[in-house]
């Protein structure tokens, strides 16, 4: 670009300095309209191609059709757009201008191929049915989270439209209300946001994924993958899980013990006893003739002097079933039991169930002979 003080007219009668500023002030204004002039105006770009896959449903589907594949090149070579499906072509539009168009949509799994010019195929996609809204994407809900393909932008939407008449023409869908989503997460195949309003039951609610990849001759392919519907009804919360009473305690002595004092002075005393439900199981052996602490309570036993116990032991129950229970003799029992040629006891067995549940079998008598 030339500019020179030359291009500037000055009137004779000014002076040599007003004449240069003038002129400084001419070649100032050139360069900043220069500088005004948009880069793209300046310098050319490559091609630019994308496909688009709007997959869904609107608040009018009469009047507005939420599924397509289209494609799109510029500059102008002609344009072809296919789903390919098991290697068998399903649908195909060709065109000679700059956009293809199919009023179908592939499905999960289906290749989408666009060329440009036809024959020339620019991009293969396998389709993968993303992006989704959850269901909390709802009426009075502010929520927009979903799932996505890795590395995809993902962006969100929800508008209002209503019908109108226009004189003289036909029935035109006309926009109301309009919200931009803000995404707040965008991880791995998950994304999660919030719009500033709830949304209300009528409006539309749109996903939208993009991904721009850079091709050879600076040229660019952007794929867009899109997902509409009407907003419905949040989903009812599921009741809180109430976990079913525990049934009653239970239990038995399946297998009573049977031992002599000397077996039980040096081995122990084993017996079997069954319980419904997982616990702990105590078993007391007392001399018979003393007041065993389950009779307390009764009356005409308050005059007799505590029983002395002479073996205990106990068990846990994990599950249901028989639990084998070994009875050991106390320090006072054993004593007492050294010197006897024969007793009779008491055997008291309590169950404890994990729920807090306590209760007790029936009592039995044992004879212990030397």
């Amino acid at each position: 670009m030339r500019s020179t003080c030359r291009s500037v007219r000055v009137r004779p009668r000014r002076s040599p300095r007003i004449r240069a500023l003038v002129c400084a002030l001419g070649v100032a204004l050139l360069a900043l309209a220069a500088a005004a002039i948009p880069a793209s105006a300046t310098s050319g770009h490559g091609p630019q191609y994308s496909l688009t896959i709007l997959e869904g449903a609107t608040t009018l589907p009469e009047y507005e059709q939420a599924s397509s594949t289209s494609g799109h090149a510029y500059p102008a070579k002609g344009v072809a757009v296919s789903i390919i499906r098991a290697g068998t072509t399903l649908y195909r539009d060709v065109e000679n201008g700059e956009n293809a168009y199919l009023s179908q949509v592939p499905a999960v799994g289906d290749e989408v191929t666009l060329e440009s010019p036809v024959g020339t195929v620019v991009a293969r996609t396998t389709y993968d049915g993303l992006p989704t809204m959850d269901a909390t994407v709802c009426a009075g809900s502010t929520n927009f989270s979903g799932q996505n393909s890795p590395g995809e932008i993902v962006e969100g939407k929800y508008f209002d439209k209503v019908l109108v008449h226009p004189y003289h023409r036909n029935v035109e869908v006309h926009q109301t209300a309009y919200g931009e989503a803000q995404v707040k997460t965008l991880s791995g195949t998950s994304f999660g946001g919030s719009f500033l309003t709830p949304l209300v039951l009528g409006e539309d609610v749109e996903a939208i994924e993009t991904l721009k990849t850079p091709l050879a001759g600076e040229a660019t392919y952007t794929y867009t993958s899109e997902v509409e519907r009407p907003v419905g009804a949040c989903p009812v919360a599921p009741p809180p899980f109430v976990p079913p009473p525990a049934p009653a305690l239970e239990g038995t002595i399946a297998k009573l013990l049977r031992t002599t004092i000397h077996g039980l002075l040096r081995f122990g005393a084993r017996d079997v006893v069954t319980i419904n439900q997982p616990g702990t199981i105590i078993q007391d052996l007392y001399l018979a003739g003393g007041r065993v602490p389950a009779f307390a309570s009764s009356s005409k036993h308050h005059s007799l002097p505590p029983a002395l116990l002479l073996a205990r032991g106990s068990a846990t129950a994990k599950a249901a079933g028989k639990v084998a229970v070994l009875l050991r003799a106390t320090g006072r029992g054993r004593a007492k039991l050294r010197s006897a040629g024969g007793v009779k006891a008491i055997l008291v067995t309590t169950l404890h169930a994990s729920t807090g549940a306590k209760i007790d079998l029936a009592r039995h008598t044992i004879t212990l002979h030397r």
